[in-house]
């Protein structure tokens, strides 16, 4: 099974975002985003997303797979030409703070002209599959781990489970019990020496 995320229109040098594209490829999922978030470059954080992204396409619908299963099998990073930054569109993704660094940028051209700088565009495509020859290219097994279940108890334990669970009946040497309103008799307690003949006296 493959899931597909795409990044269209990234504002971003394809050479730069290779870089960090090489680094994940044919990794698994879990060590693909470690690595995505302790890489010190711009796009980092944007591949981030752009792998949790085909992990929730992969695991949308009810599909039941396992997200340690996918392997980044393809990063693709196509070159979409360059074009000059758009004012309207910048400025509504910055804050006023940031609004001065987000004008486009100029260039004097002849004749007193004035022309737009133009920035490079890129469009990232992400590929993870869970499939046997893709894990074994990664090196990996090629079936996943799979959780390891729990054992039944055999005859023995399943009799001691139900000699517990079985209403143990009261005992027959047990004394009835008392009424609460009869008074109780004192006691009296006789000390040995009254207990024993006076041999004395006759």
């Amino acid at each position: 099974m493959e899931a597909v995320a795409r990044l269209r229109h990234y504002r971003g040098s394809a050479q730069k975002v290779r870089l960090v594209a090489d680094l994940i490829r044919m990794k698994p999922v879990g060590r693909a985003l470690a690595t995505l978030r302790a890489t010190p470059k711009g796009c980092s954080p944007d591949l981030k997303k752009l792998v949790e992204s085909a992990v929730a396409n992969a695991q949308q619908n009810g599909s039941g797979v396992d997200a340690d299963a996918l392997v980044v099998s393809r990063v693709l990073v196509d070159g979409a030409g360059r074009k000059p930054l758009q004012r309207n569109s910048m400025l509504r993704s910055v804050s006023n703070y940031k609004k001065r660094f987000a004008r486009p940028r100029f260039m004097s051209g002849p004749q007193g002209r004035m022309w737009l700088v133009t920035r490079p565009f890129c469009h990232v495509t992400v590929v993870l599959s869970d499939d046997p020859a893709v894990r074994r290219k990664a090196g990996l097994t090629a079936e996943p781990a799979r959780p390891a279940a729990k054992k039944k108890g055999g005859k023995v334990a399943a009799a001691v489970a139900k000699a517990a669970a079985r209403p143990q009946a009261p005992k027959a040497d047990a004394k009835p019990a008392k009424a609460e309103g009869a008074p109780k008799a004192p006691r009296t307690r006789k000390s040995a020496k009254a207990a024993e003949p006076a041999g004395g006296q006759e």
